[in-house]
């Protein structure tokens, strides 16, 4: 009877989430999807992506950063990834998602072009 008392509190306090499993309980973050390499123009606008569509787990929050700011620049607002070329190069933004079990990453390539120059002036003499 003791046993049944004991294992009775241990459910009670962890709690039922309601989905089957048990409340309190967050899973580790796991990449489950993926950004293809991506080209841009150095005088681009931003781009946007869902960072949680990357990753699964609970509880998640997201970060991102830019192995070359000076090529692209990437952050993260709410599970907002945007990414925002700068000068011509190639760069590696890898992503982030975090909580309290631990982290997971994964990365895509940017590559940043500079826009082709305007030809000489037209103008007749």
């Amino acid at each position: 009877m003791l046993l049944v008392l004991v294992l009775g509190a241990a459910l009670t306090a962890c709690g039922d989430d309601g989905d089957g499993g048990m409340g309190g309980m967050v899973e580790p973050p796991t990449v489950t999807g993926s950004i293809e390499n991506q080209s841009f123009l150095a005088d681009d606008d931003p781009a946007e992506f869902d960072a949680s569509g990357l990753f699964d787990g609970g509880e998640l929050s997201f970060s991102a950063s830019s192995s070359d700011e000076n090529v692209v620049a990437a952050s993260v607002s709410d599970s907002t990834l945007t990414v925002n070329p700068q000068n011509g190069g190639t760069a590696t933004v890898t992503v982030t998602a975090e909580n309290a079990e631990g982290t997971a990453d994964t990365n895509f390539q940017v590559n940043v072009d500079l826009p082709s120059a305007p030809g000489p002036p037209s103008g007749g003499n």
